[in-house]
């Protein structure tokens, strides 16, 4: 045992106090570490900690669909508004978004702008297609197609090699879970192909992210257009999550809760650019991320 005098004993204590902060910092840098590497991982070309982030206003705090269709113009969906919004690409402080009302209250989850056409999904499973969208007084709207079943969606994208419109399961009958399954609207003969298109395998994302509890909901997609890679973000589990045209799981990426609070839109301007909307939380505000592509 050792004898100590109150100055030994004293200077003691104060060893044991750094030996304890030293730990602690330690594991604090040992915490900091993970999450900036679960943060910072991120798919080939993009760097999506730091996006061009901007307000979307108002009329847009509920955003849950977006379709690029210029370098100045993009076309975006309210959830429960039947209206198409415009967005000025070149001036993105002005909310006071040109808009054309084409049909009643709905829940409207997403947008797809084909040729001359506007498509818009009902969390149902209803394709509505508008036409003569430019103008409100010609503005023509009708039902496409419809998917029976206790299903909910968020998610349609074009895909230009089918000349079809996908729609993403993000939680249908008969899943558990275990899959999200794809329907797809053929644009050439205007129907519906009620048998599954593919199906996305929920457990090769877990076993991506090596997390057996991870979730998958998808609320938003698009075809890349230069690697021909289907992007598909889920708000519920914060993913964002890379397959081939045909659903087959090639990455899996945990993204930040702060950046993307709640992830409903997703689309790429024709040199790679991505943007992804987020709808506004409780006292949030609506925001629109561009990640500028660099081709490797």
């Amino acid at each position: 045992m050792l004898n100590l005098d109150k100055n030994g004993y004293n200077r003691l204590v104060k060893i044991k106090t750094g030996i304890r902060l030293i730990f602690f910092v330690t594991f604090l840098g040992a915490l900091y570490s993970c999450e900036s590497e679960r943060v910072t991982y991120t798919p080939a070309g993009y760097d999506i900690t730091k996006p061009d982030d901007s307000e979307l206003g108002n009329k847009l705090r509920e955003v849950s669909g977006i379709c690029w269709v210029n370098d100045s113009l993009m076309l975006a969906n309210n959830d429960e508004v039947g209206k198409i919004f415009a967005i000025n690409l070149r001036d993105m402080k002005n909310f006071n978004y040109r808009n054309i009302k084409f049909g009643e209250k709905n829940d409207y989850e997403d947008i797809v702008k084909v040729d001359s056409a506007i498509y818009l999904l009902i969390s149902t499973g209803q394709i509505v297609e508008v036409t003569n969208y430019k103008d409100e007084d010609s503005v023509r709207t009708h039902v496409v197609a419809s998917l029976a079943g206790k299903n909910e969606f968020e998610t349609m994208y074009y895909d230009p090699e089918i000349h079809s419109l996908v729609v993403l399961c993000k939680s249908c009958h008969k899943e558990k879970d275990h899959v999200r399954t794809a329907f797809r609207f053929d644009l050439a003969t205007m129907t519906l192909i009620d048998t599954p298109y593919y199906k996305i395998d929920i457990g090769a994302i877990r076993e991506k992210l090596n997390d057996s509890r991870a979730e998958f909901r998808p609320s938003a997609a698009a075809i890349h257009p230069l690697q021909n890679k289907l992007y598909i973000v889920s708000s519920i589990g914060k993913l964002l999550v890379i397959t081939d045209t045909k659903g087959k799981v090639e990455q899996a990426i945990a993204i930040s809760p702060v950046m993307f609070p709640q992830p409903e839109g997703l689309t790429f301007a024709a040199n790679g650019d991505m943007y992804i909307s987020n709808e506004a939380a409780t006292d949030e505000r609506a925001t629109l991320l561009k990640f500028v592509y660099k081709k490797q």
